[in-house]
């Protein structure tokens, strides 16, 4: 299957490093990818929650990656869920597609075909073999994981693995020979979206992932949301909690370790690599 690269805005400005690691992954492991050139914000949540026809937004990214023969894919929790939420109301409500299709033949576009919409976490799941064919490292970290709820919620038609208690990342870094810690805040939202509203809940949330998991030497994510709280906003979140600061990786960096990249390639720091490393030898 043949997919664009649909980094999403907060990746794109925010965390190049997270994309780079997808593209150097997925070429290390020969999955078709290219760029989706010209893509805008997926819509959601900002414009979602004051335009009605944010949706149109995400049919235009749609349009174009059908312009070039491509599923999307995607690195977002947020964007996931967009285009899944759109998809579903094109293919249901003839008036929002009649008016997406009128604002799309402006800029030489239509809806003729819908390209799927997939994040990297499904992609991974799918080559699940194709990735442990690949192993060149065992990593010995121990590491606990962190779902991006919106990738696995709504269920239904889009599910992949189980909505609350998925398992496809502990699988995946399973993969790497890094033991993957249960902790009790495993299966909770990171409280990134309530940031914008409620910046103490947010980080109180956070701070409860954080506290359930500090046995774990870094902790996994693979939503810019995730990230960008728990990475970003650690300082905030363990201020006055005697609290110990976790390394926050991205499933390809991880993953891409172990598949032989090296840390650079993967804008992994120098520090962290050497951590989930340890005595790595190549796998036999």
């Amino acid at each position: 299957m043949r997919y664009a690269m649909y980094p999403g805005c907060l990746i794109l400005q925010r965390m190049q490093e997270y994309e780079a690691a997808a593209y150097a992954l997925l070429g290390a492991l020969e999955i078709p990818v290219v760029t989706l050139t010209e893509w805008v914000c997926c819509g959601g949540p900002i414009v979602e929650s004051f335009r009605e026809d944010w949706f149109v937004l995400s049919a235009y990214n749609l349009a174009l990656a059908a312009r070039q023969n491509a599923n999307l894919l995607t690195l977002c929790g947020s964007c996931t869920a967009s285009f899944h939420c759109t998809r579903r109301l094109l293919e249901t409500d003839a008036q929002a597609r009649a008016l997406a299709e009128k604002r799309l033949a402006r800029v030489g576009l239509s809806l003729e075909s819908l390209p799927e919409a997939h994040h990297l976490l499904q992609v991974l799941d799918a080559n699940y073999d194709l990735a442990k064919s690949h192993i060149r490292r065992k990593l010995t970290a121990r590491a606990a994981v962190t779902y991006p709820c919106q990738v696995f919620r709504p269920v239904e038609p889009d599910a992949f693995d189980d909505s609350m208690r998925p398992q496809v990342m502990r699988r995946l870094v399973e993969l790497t020979g890094a033991e993957v810690i249960h902790y009790e805040a495993e299966y909770d939202c990171c409280g990134s979206t309530l940031l914008m509203s409620d910046p103490e809940l947010a980080l109180a949330v956070g701070r409860n992932k954080l506290r359930s998991a500090q046995e774990a030497d870094v902790m996994v994510d693979a939503c810019g949301n995730c990230h960008f709280l728990l990475e970003r906003h650690s300082a905030a979140i363990v201020k006055d909690h005697h609290l110990r600061k976790i390394p926050l990786v991205f499933m390809p960096q991880i993953l891409g370790l172990a598949v032989g990249l090296e840390p650079k390639a993967l804008g992994l720091r120098e520090s962290v690599a050497a951590q989930l490393l340890g005595k790595a030898a190549s796998a036999s």
